[in-house]
């Protein structure tokens, strides 16, 4: 299993793992050779000199991460600002359909609650 991880490694991918100077690193593959080499630019490490820059990895010493897909409207529209910053459309578009949905479900869950509230909320004039 852990070489099937190894190699659906691609450019772009999450990654975490350790560098060639065996620092921990999580972030995106920048780059990768026939060899193995693998330019990783790091989001989070335990050597915080390496955070924002590209470092050096072998394959076998990556593993890809698990996809993230948002739940909360905050975590969306903080992607969404990071993909107008990008210039990337079809990601934007993406986590706008997003939002829409995350927004949807939102509103359908708080008519349900204010549906069950209305008959308890009636007044009733005893004399």
């Amino acid at each position: 299993m852990e070489w099937a991880k190894q190699t659906m490694i691609g450019v772009g991918d999450w990654v975490g793992g350790t560098s060639i100077e065996d620092e921990k690193i999580i972030g995106y593959v920048d780059s990768m050779d026939a060899y193995g080499t693998v330019k990783v630019m790091v989001t989070q490490s335990d050597r915080q000199e390496a955070v924002g820059h590209i470092v050096n990895s072998k394959r076998f010493k990556l593993e890809k991460l698990d996809e993230y897909t948002p739940t909360h409207e905050s975590d969306v529209l903080s992607l969404m600002d990071l993909a107008l910053m990008t210039r990337d459309q079809l990601w934007f578009d993406e986590l706008g359909s997003t939002l829409r949905s995350i927004q949807s479900k939102r509103q359908n869950d708080s008519s349900k609650e204010t549906t069950g509230f209305k008959h308890a909320s009636r007044r009733i004039k005893i004399d």
